[in-house]
Formats: structure tokens, C-alpha cells, sequence
């Protein structure tokens, strides 16, 4: 019996070895990748996924089945939480999230459990254009009106970008915005601007161009100004906050605000997924980037232009980014009202 017990054993640590032994490529050969989104359906995030996951997996060895499941709260927090805390570290469950989740842990690393150092860091296919936006009929439809007459600005809450945004432009510019916040989403916001409760909100512009082209297309907004990337087409004639400020410590506000611009929507795997499956995850997501059907079929969607990151560059770009001077980040929590 023994020698029997001895021979299982060895049966099994053989079985092992070729588990653990087995080449990256083939790793993901009739298997499912889950990628979780850090929001519910619609809008930028939840439609860029999808459209993502579409193309990705005929880009991987194997061509794996990609699905995409929603995990939304806390500006994607929950779900970046649930990737790095919980989620199988095996290459097959991937998550994809809100541009301001570097952010939330620079300022509330007790909600934001994570470490974007860890992370692996795949891709980003879009960076994030941010505009404040108001009604052509607010009181206040430039920024120099805006100093002198009160608009309502409609927000989901100070972790979002779309409520940081606003709320340092307001102190760095000294702007009459009141935020209104407590909405459930931007779509929730438009619905309040409808109704009268608020004059605007900051989202992207790629949320305009998908939720309501026709305020694009009859001037029922203006833009009163924008961070991150220019858009030649959706941002013509639009101040930039970096050219609105000159002094140091503002200027390292305005690229406090840029981090979750030039993250972009990315996509990402927990840490502990052994490298070599991450290296094919990025060339797979390289290959996706550079695919037309997928390339015609994200600007159609998403009606955004692709401005890719590699994870390489994402992750050294994150690690800057986690570097930001205590000095800026107690700026920005005191304007933001974050203990």
C-alpha cells in the first residue's frame, strides 16, 4: 500500500509540473477570459469594453471566448478592489475601469485597496478628453461669465473625475460652480439639466458624442473648457486649463487632474499572473489596436478617435503618477473636502 500511495503521489506531482510548465501560448487554448468593467451598461466605459472584448480574443493564442461582465460602484473601486483582492491570478479574468482609479488610491487608499504598482497593467485604447459642459441657456456660458454668475454643476461624487474636475477648475480659476452632487451617473445628470435642476456637468467627450449627439449637432451645450488630449473636431475653440494657469503649484494641480486623462480607460490583470501570460495578454492587445475590422468598429461605437497606450508604458506612466508630491495631493483633498 505505501509504494501504491507513493506512486499516486509521484502521479500527481508529474500532472503538476506539466501544468505549471505549460508554454504561455497555449495557456488560454479553450478557455473563457472574463473582463469586468467597473461600471453598468452604457456610456464610454461599459461600450469601449464591449468592444473590446469583441475583437480580443481571435488576437490571443488559442482564441479564447471573451466575456464582459458589469461590476459597477465606487467609480470602478469595487471592482478594482475585487480584481486585485479576489479575482483567479491566472490570466482569465481582467478588469477595465473608470480613468480615475490611480486617483482614488493617491487619495483614499483606505477605499481604494489596491496598489497600481502591482498591477499588470495590458493596455489603454482611449485617453480622456475632460469637459465641463453647460446648457446654451445657463446664465453663465464662458468661463469669463462664470466668474461673475452662478451656474449649478451636477455631479456623482468628489471620488469621480467628473466631480474633481470641476471642483479644482472652481478653486484654481475662481469660478461660481455650485455642485450639486448625489446623481447615480451622467446620464442621471443630463436628466436633471432637462429638468432644470442643474445648468452642466463635466464627463468626457466622448459621453456627449454617445448619450446626446443631437446637443452636439444643434448647440444645446458649450463647452467652457477641457483637460487631457485636444480633440481637433470636439474641442475647437475651447480653453485648455493648462494655459489658464501659471503659477507652480496650480500648474501641478492641472497634472494631479491629468493623470486620469492620460490613463485613459484601461484594461488591466491582478498581480501574481505569471509574466509570461501578461506579455502575451500586451501582444495580443497590440495586435488588437492595429486590427481595422476592431479599428472601425471602436470609433463607430465608442465615436472617439483610438489613442492607445501599451501596459508597458501604462505601468511605468502609473508609477510616475504614484509619485505625486504629498504637497499636491493635500492641495487637491483640501479643495476636495477628502480628510
Amino acid at each position: 500500500m505505501p509504494k501504491l500511495i507513493e506512486c499516486v503521489l509521484l502521479v500527481c506531482l508529474c500532472a503538476s509540473g506539466v501544468a505549471v510548465a505549460q508554454p504561455a501560448e497555449e495557456f488560454f487554448a479553450g478557455r473563457t477570459i472574463t473582463i469586468l468593467v467597473g461600471s453598468g451598461a452604457g456610456g464610454t466605459t461599459d461600450i469601449s469594453a464591449r468592444s473590446i472584448g469583441q475583437h480580443l480574443g481571435r488576437h490571443i493564442p488559442g482564441n479564447p471566448t471573451v466575456v464582459v461582465v458589469n461590476m459597477p460602484g465606487g467609480g470602478s473601486v469595487t471592482m478594482s478592489n475585487h480584481l486585485y483582492r479576489s479575482a483567479p491570478k491566472d490570466g482569465t479574468t481582467l478588469g477595465y475601469s473608470l480613468p480615475g482609479i490611480v486617483t482614488a488610491q493617491l487619495l483614499e487608499p483606505r477605499r481604494a485597496r489596491y496598489d497600481g504598482r502591482e498591477i499588470n497593467w495590458i493596455g489603454s485604447a482611449l485617453k480622456y478628453t475632460g469637459v465641463v459642459s453647460v446648457l446654451s441657456t445657463a446664465p453663465a456660458t464662458t468661463l469669463d461669465q462664470a466668474k461673475d454668475t452662478e451656474i449649478f454643476i451636477g455631479t456623482t461624487g468628489r471620488g469621480s473625475p467628473a466631480h474633481q474636475f470641476p471642483a479644482i477648475v472652481q478653486a484654481l480659476l475662481d469660478l461660481r460652480f455650485r455642485l450639486i452632487t448625489g446623481y447615480q451617473s451622467s446620464n442621471d445628470v443630463v436628466l436633471a439639466m432637462a429638468r432644470g435642476e442643474v445648468h452642466g456637468q463635466s464627463s468626457s467627450l466622448q459621453y456627449w458624442a454617445i448619450s446626446r449627439p443631437d446637443w452636439l449637432s444643434d448647440g444645446r451645450i458649450s463647452h467652457l473648457l477641457y483637460v487631457g488630449p485636444p480633440d481637433p473636431l470636439g474641442t475647437p475653440g475651447v480653453p485648455y486649463l493648462g494655459d489658464l494657469v501659471t503659477d507652480a503649484e496650480d500648474r501641478a494641480l492641472v497634472d494631479f487632474i491629468e493623470i486620469s486623462s492620460r490613463l485613459g480607460w484601461p484594461l488591466f490583470a491582478p498581480p501574481g499572473v505569471p509574466q509570461a501570460r501578461v506579455e502575451v495578454l500586451r501582444r495580443a492587445f497590440t495586435r488588437l489596436i492595429e486590427d481595422p475590422e476592431f479599428q472601425a468598429d471602436f470609433e463607430a461605437t465608442v465615436k472617439g478617435r483610438l489613442n492607445p497606450t501599451a501596459g508597458a508604458d501604462l505601468a511605468v506612466f502609473v508609477e510616475r503618477a504614484l509619485d505625486t508630491p504629498v504637497s499636491t495631493l493635500q492641495a487637491a483633498k483640501t479643495i476636495l473636502g477628502i480628510d
